[in-house]
């Protein structure tokens, strides 16, 4: 998606506009022009809407001060989609890097020790021998949390965080390693039949190097599921480093919460906690380290090879296009059952909380 080269977005007043307020905007807008409420996630065209409409509705949101034009609406006809197409930058800028959340800026806690394992939380009781373990994203642990509670039913689910590798002078992590610092606590936890794995986002590629490691070591694996994993680079883009990583992780955020670069980490915090992101995280102060650590794990899912996996397994993906996880089935395709959702947004949020996502899950866990 080709992103805006605005900083940010404003309304006639010049006060900045976050990708949250942009798209309740564009739906107010959209609502309007169509006579009933529209979602984030309405295909405009799919409304009924046509060349006039799309005209109409540029023209009202540049009335409210969007630098916009009738061919972005054309491009990007979904007002979330249009809402990140607006706010995200295409590329990192020196004015798109939050001070607050630059771990390089002095103000990043501590991280946990290298080597600490990582601890099983429980998100729902119930059946331990038919537990669904979960390896959470770093972002929406909270919303992550409460989709698997509505999928478990009946059986336990125990939630597993990512490992911590955001302190400055952590060395590199590789996704085999991340897996590895999970793997103690999954096997404290033996099921009947084989183990149910799951994972969001990044999480999603270390749960699925768990899976290889658990039946490597001669443990059956009954259901992998991997939830929104990071698409990953085309084959013209170069493989980004750390400090690429990181440079357009405090880009993204800055450019979704309209940050100016005068916030205090604690003011951003409360803004990402309205909106759904690192709603677990209870020190504001820690948010430096986590993007660090986000960087370094988006290094190691950039380098991971997805290697061959012949377990039954269920992708769950934003794109129309076939997912590099799909490698790993390359001789048996049969096994893998992939969901296309086609929002085209940065966001997992949204996949998250989807229905369709969430009666695919009850139905492949009751199986």
């Amino acid at each position: 998606m080709r992103r805006s080269s605005a900083v940010h977005p404003t309304l006639q007043n010049g006060i900045p506009l976050s990708c949250q307020a942009v798209e309740r905007l564009l739906c107010e807008i959209c609502g309007e022009h169509f006579g009933h409420a529209v979602s984030p996630y309405d295909d405009l065209f799919e409304l009924g809407g046509d060349s006039l409409s799309i005209i109409e509705i540029a023209t009202a949101a540049r009335a409210l001060g969007l630098p916009i034009r009738s061919s972005d609406v054309l491009r990007h006809p979904v007002p979330a989609r249009l809402a990140e197409y607006l706010t995200l930058p295409r590329a990192p800028a020196p004015g798109l890097r939050p001070a607050a959340l630059d771990p390089h800026a002095g103000s990043a806690t501590a991280a946990d020790p290298a080597g600490a394992e990582v601890r099983a939380i429980p998100i729902t009781g119930g059946d331990a021998a038919e537990a669904l373990h979960v390896v959470h994203s770093e972002s929406h642990v909270r919303a992550e949390r409460d989709a698997v509670a509505a999928w478990a039913g009946a059986r336990a689910a125990v939630g597993h965080l990512l490992p911590d590798t955001g302190a400055p002078t952590a060395p590199g992590r590789t996704v085999a390693e991340l897996a590895d610092r999970c793997l103690p606590a999954l096997l404290g936890h033996r099921p009947a039949d084989g183990y149910r794995l799951a994972g969001f986002g990044h999480g999603a590629v270390v749960a699925l190097e768990l899976a290889r490691s658990l039946r490597e070591r001669g443990h059956p694996v009954a259901l992998l599921a991997l939830i929104a994993p990071p698409a990953g680079r085309t084959a013209e883009e170069p493989a980004a480093t750390l400090d690429d990583l990181l440079a357009r992780r405090l880009a993204a955020l800055a450019g979704r919460f309209a940050l100016t670069g005068g916030e205090s980490v604690e003011d951003i915090h409360l803004r990402l906690r309205e909106a759904g992101w690192y709603e677990d995280v209870a020190r504001p102060q820690d948010l430096p380290r986590l993007q660090l650590a986000w960087a370094r794990t988006a290094l190691a899912v950039q380098e991971y090879d997805y290697p061959a996996y012949a377990g039954r397994a269920v992708l769950v993906a934003d794109t129309c296009s076939a997912h590099p996880a799909e490698r790993a089935w390359d001789d048996n395709a049969e096994r893998l059952t992939v969901h296309r959702l086609d929002l085209g947004l940065d966001c997992s949020l949204p996949v998250i909380g989807d229905r369709q996502v969430a009666d695919l899950m009850r139905k492949v866990l009751d199986a």
